[in-house]
């Protein structure tokens, strides 16, 4: 800009101006400048190329892409992370996941200065601006905040960065707009005033536990792209509990320390006649591979994996075992990795019919009209030959619909009243816990064979396709409707 008038430029303003601008570079010289001397500026002020620094910590443990908090015994204070790059128009989106937070803790995310005081959180100093896990609020030079946004908490993803594409020449070119996201979703906006080299991202951690993965570099498209129709696939989800959906893939975003940290996804519509299958293939193991595939009633709770309580039957990739309504599992099928595709469905009886809300959450049942002996057996010769795999020929009872023969023998009827009780007692659950939907066949895949089947007493409301993950790193590609092509 001005070096083409003056080889030296330092001489040329303690000439005009009586004095020299501070700094050691001809990039520092601007910055100082700034303030003073408003014209002289770069095209983007809090974008100064080759201004970088090494990153600056206090504690704060970093081990590649996670900070943890770095406690110390002679005084409590907290930990704070700033970046070695300014964010500029190139690299203007950063974001922070949440790997744990202390119960006292305060996990931050923000903008500061290039010599931003390393005891205060992002927002609590000058020059300074951030968006705090804890309480949701947003803090501006000063540590006292207003009521900004939601609470974040382990597994959610906290994201600052400059909208420079809403810059224009009629704006004060001091000021950006700084915008914070959560879990890739904008949650407001503030202007920020542009320090001398800079804002640089900035993470606060406040107590021992607090832990974040930091991305340092990512792209946040433009107003006129968010709102463009994406197909995020979000529709076809019920629950979403500690899971984050990225199209098609789900990926556990909770703790993973414990049986308690159990993430699970549970599909809007149950399982029908018409779409009566689904698979997931295990696109990462993660640490311990605790990955599940089944269903479960519409109430499940959400911190259970699939098959452990009643109402739900379940695949495990870990152990090879099937659920069904307990902690204890049988023997089943080979355990499964990375790459397999795991399968679940059910063998509908052939009378089955399914009535949906406008919800699509419930689902009741219904018998056709009671038939006679001649058209029961020729009912159940076409079922025999139903165009089924010879694994999945059904084999359950039809007790609880049972439609009503026409006999001619009293002893014939008292015969098969006692031979439903038999079943009934020789069944696992009490018949006052058989739900009115009856029973099905729920059966098991893995890369397309045949694992084993199960018959299960069909939930009221109908049975939901169930993922659940349990450690660090899990995720699975999912199709709830693989044979609809």
């Amino acid at each position: 800009m001005l070096s083409c008038v003056h080889p030296n430029l330092f001489v040329l303003f303690k000439k005009l101006f009586g004095v020299a601008p501070a700094g050691d570079s001809e990039a520092d010289m601007y910055n100082n400048l700034s303030p003073q001397w408003p014209f002289v500026r770069q095209r983007h002020p809090a974008s100064v190329q080759g201004v970088n620094q090494k990153v600056r910590a206090e504690r704060i443990t970093i081990e590649g892409d996670v900070l943890s908090y770095s406690e110390e015994e002679e005084e409590e204070r907290v930990g704070v992370y700033v970046g070695e790059m300014p964010v500029c128009s190139d690299h203007s989106y950063f974001e922070i996941e949440i790997l744990d937070m202390a119960v006292q803790g305060a996990i931050s995310i923000g903008l500061c200065s290039a010599k931003y005081p390393l005891h205060k959180l992002p927002g609590w100093a000058v020059d300074s601006v951030g968006y705090h896990a804890d309480d949701g609020r947003l803090y501006k030079a000063r540590p006292r905040g207003v009521v900004f946004g939601p609470r974040c908490g382990a597994g959610d993803r906290m994201g600052c960065g400059v909208k420079y594409d809403q810059l224009s020449p009629e704006n004060d070119p001091s000021s950006v707009p700084v915008f914070f996201t959560k879990n890739g979703k904008e949650v407001g906006s503030v202007m920020v005033r542009v320090p001398p080299g800079g804002l640089y991202p900035c993470v606060g951690l406040a107590a021992a536990g607090d832990a974040v993965r930091l991305s340092p570099q990512l792209f946040w498209p433009p107003d006129e792209d968010t709102h463009m129709s994406v197909d995020s696939n979000e529709e076809e989800w019920l629950r979403l509990h500690d899971v984050r959906l990225n199209g098609q893939m789900l990926e556990y975003c909770g703790r993973g320390k414990s049986l308690a940290d159990v993430g699970l996804a549970q599909a809007r519509v149950p399982l029908n006649t018409t779409s009566h299958y689904f698979e997931m293939e295990i696109v990462d193991p993660g640490r311990s591979g605790y990955i599940t595939i089944g269903l479960t009633k519409k109430e499940y709770p959400k911190n259970r994996h699939p098959g452990w309580n009643r109402g739900s039957i379940a695949y495990h990739a870990d152990d090879g075992r099937v659920f069904t309504g307990s902690t204890v599992g049988t023997l089943f099928g080979p355990r499964c990795h990375k790459g397999d595709v795991m399968g679940c469905g059910i063998i509908f009886p052939r009378d089955y019919v399914c009535n949906y809300d406008s919800e699509g959450g419930s689902m009741e049942e219904e018998s056709p009209e009671p038939l006679d002996c001649d058209d029961l057996l020729e009912h159940l010769l076409q079922y025999q030959q139903h165009a089924l795999p010879p694994a999945l020929s059904p084999r359950y009872p039809l007790r609880h619909r049972r439609p009503v023969l026409a006999t001619d023998s009293e002893e014939d009827e008292d015969e098969e009243e006692e031979e439903e009780e038999e079943e009934e007692e020789d069944s696992l659950e009490p018949p006052h816990q058989h739900p009115a939907g009856g029973k099905v066949q729920v059966f098991f895949t893995r890369n397309g064979q045949m694992i084993g089947r199960r018959e299960v007493a069909l939930p009221r409301g109908g049975f939901f396709p169930s993922i659940s993950m349990g450690s660090i790193n899990e995720r699975v590609r999912v199709d709830l409707r693989p044979l609809t092509g």
